[in-house]
């Protein structure tokens, strides 16, 4: 075989060159992708329950139960094989509750106390949870789609930094000469971490695609030398069955009239030969009648000459006298009178 071009060997594989067998251990894999983040998202909303019940804010509360009730509906549509939706259901469940959560420490807990502190330092690593939807949408969704979640999340960061309240030791925070990277780092992890997953698993997957690639050229090699040892096994007995037969055909021509084919059952040219013998017996059959046709034409031939010649031999024989019948003499032309003085006129 050519060995493909280095540039179309690195080229991204198209949805119509992949086997289906590849096909369905990436959607096993999908799969199982889908059953490992629900579970952490669900042990994640459960560990957040009884804390979001001691905090006494619906919001928080709401927050975990339209978490569960996400995951919920998600783990329906993963039955079904819906995994696209399944994906875009817990980048909701992600982003929802990072966002819930923010705004549940700006709104909620000074609902709570009666004043309004907003949002305070201790909530800015919050913001940097918002990559696990990054990593879940490369992994369930088509690779390109981590930049448009990726973007998603730089717009609702840098909407928390500009209309979110915020508490005065955050205000004290973002005027001292930290802010600039306060700001950045969430902004940069996003877009670090988007690049690279998005080149990991597009070369990931380009791997796989090559890996069974090769597996499949490994079995159509496999394939097609067991089809050439078939082949020429089938050219070996027709080969050798041919000359069989056409030996038995000549030695039944030169007279020979118990010679039969003899070929194993496995040969391709068993029927034929079993037809060969058929046809010499059925032969043979014919040659013994006419020989006997032949034997009774000549007994009959004999039999009629022997007819014919005694037949012959009793005509041509002198007659006795018992075999000639007693003649009465001939009448006279006159008969003498009795009266010798009377003349019969």
């Amino acid at each position: 075989m050519k060995d493909l071009p280095t540039q179309q060997a690195l080229s991204p594989l198209s949805k119509g060159e992949l086997s289906p067998t590849f096909i369905a251990s990436e959607r096993l894999r999908r799969k199982q992708i889908v059953n490992g983040v629900l579970l952490v998202i669900v042990v994640f909303q459960l560990v957040q329950l009884p804390g979001a019940m001691l905090m006494e804010t619906p919001m928080a509360l709401a927050t975990v139960l339209l978490g569960l009730a996400l995951c919920a509906v998600a783990f329906v549509f993963n039955q079904f094989g819906k995994l696209t939706v399944v994906g875009i259901l817990l980048i909701l469940v992600v982003d929802l509750g990072c966002g819930l959560m923010l705004l549940t420490s700006s709104f909620g807990m000074g609902m709570g106390m009666g004043m309004s502190m907003g949002l305070g330092v201790a909530d800015l690593p919050v913001l940097d949870l918002l990559i696990i939807s990054e990593l879940i949408a490369v992994s369930l969704l088509p690779p390109a789609s981590v930049f448009l979640v990726g973007l998603s999340n730089i717009l609702f960061i840098v909407a928390v930094f500009a209309f979110v309240p915020r508490s005065p030791e955050l205000n004290m925070f973002m005027n001292s000469s930290m802010a600039y990277n306060a700001v950045m780092q969430p902004l940069i992890l996003q877009v670090v971490v988007g690049v690279v997953a998005y080149l990991w698993v597009r070369s990931a997957r380009l791997a796989l695609a090559r890996v069974d690639r090769a597996e499949e050229i490994a079995q159509l090699q496999g394939r097609e030398a067991e089809l050439l040892r078939h082949e020429a096994e089938r050219s070996h007995q027709l080969e050798q069955g041919s000359e069989h037969l056409l030996q038995v055909l000549v030695r039944a021509a030169n007279g020979e009239v118990g010679v039969r084919a003899n070929l194993p059952q496995e040969n391709v040219l068993w029927r034929v030969g079993n037809a060969v013998n058929l046809l010499l017996s059925r032969l043979h059959r014919v040659n013994l009648a006419e020989s006997e046709n032949k034997r009774l034409r000549r007994a009959n031939v004999r039999l009629t000459q022997q007819v014919y010649e005694r037949d012959v031999s009793h005509q041509h024989a002198p007659a006795t006298p018992q075999s000639q019948p007693l003649q009465p003499p001939a009448q006279p032309w006159f008969t003498p009178s009795t009266n010798p003085g009377r003349r019969n006129w």
